[in-house]
């Protein structure tokens, strides 16, 4: 199970590097050879993924987790957004679009999905629906004794919970953002990218944020730590306008 899907189907959303850097899962059984296990390695290699072994106990649990209910909460949220008035989807930024992003995709295909692995799938979102009632309860009085404490800690759990996620290269590292207003003009991205080369700045990952109504963009550019201050002050020397910067 090649752990490398878009929310977009078909072959004209085909990619060639799809399967590069990413897992792909093989599951053996009692009857599984050696040999047949080297096949299925090689080609996933050939790929450019990387092999991981498991249980089929272990993937099922594993992709419940980290895509199933991940799609189901995003087509959720954005099932909602259906009796939003059209003045509240103007004020769309990009967290409601980071969170519903993957509610694009194809239901057939998801409805096949979820139906092969439904228990895995309702044990998540059983756990996630107590978390919810919880929070829901704590809302509907925020002043009761224990209601701000729920929802502190439910955030502060998600922070821990968002922290355990692999980054760049699978590792567990933190870094820094710096966000740099770019105008909706041809060759913008690339000369931020050709002048953050010129000063030795590595982009590590990139976010683009566009403004609804404004003919610029912002783009949060996450760096090593340490070198914001010598980042923002080589781009506001060479015109850029920087809008923010902060800690991953």
């Amino acid at each position: 199970h090649p752990l490398a899907g878009r929310e977009r189907g078909g072959a004209i959303s085909a990619r060639s590097d799809l399967f590069i850097g990413r897992p792909w899962v093989v599951c053996r059984d009692e009857g599984t050879s050696s040999a047949d296990l080297a096949v299925v390695e090689g080609l996933a290699l050939d790929l450019g993924a990387m092999p991981l072994e498991m249980t089929p106990e272990e993937h099922d649990l594993s992709v419940a987790y980290v895509s199933h209910v991940p799609q189901l909460v995003s087509s959720l949220l954005a099932a909602r957004l259906r009796e939003a008035p059209a003045p509240s989807l103007g004020l769309a930024g990009q967290g409601v679009r980071d969170t519903t992003r993957i509610a694009a995709s194809a239901p057939e295909l998801w409805t096949q999905i979820l139906g092969a692995n439904s228990q895995p799938v309702v044990a998540v979102l059983d756990q996630l629906a107590a978390d919810l009632g919880r929070v829901t309860d704590a809302l509907r009085d925020p002043d009761a004794a224990g209601s701000r404490r729920t929802i502190a800690d439910t955030m502060q759990r998600g922070n821990e919970g968002v922290e355990r996620l692999p980054g760049k290269h699978g590792q567990n590292r933190r870094f820094e953002q710096l966000v740099v207003m770019v105008n909706d003009a041809p060759g913008q991205l690339a000369r931020l990218f050709s002048d953050l080369g010129d000063l030795g700045v590595n982009v590590e990952d990139l976010r683009l944020e566009h403004s609804p109504g404004a003919a610029f963009g912002l783009a949060e550019i996450s760096v090593e730590p340490g070198i914001v201050a010598y980042a923002t002050a080589g781009l506001e020397e060479r015109n850029w306008r920087i809008a923010g910067m902060g800690n991953d």
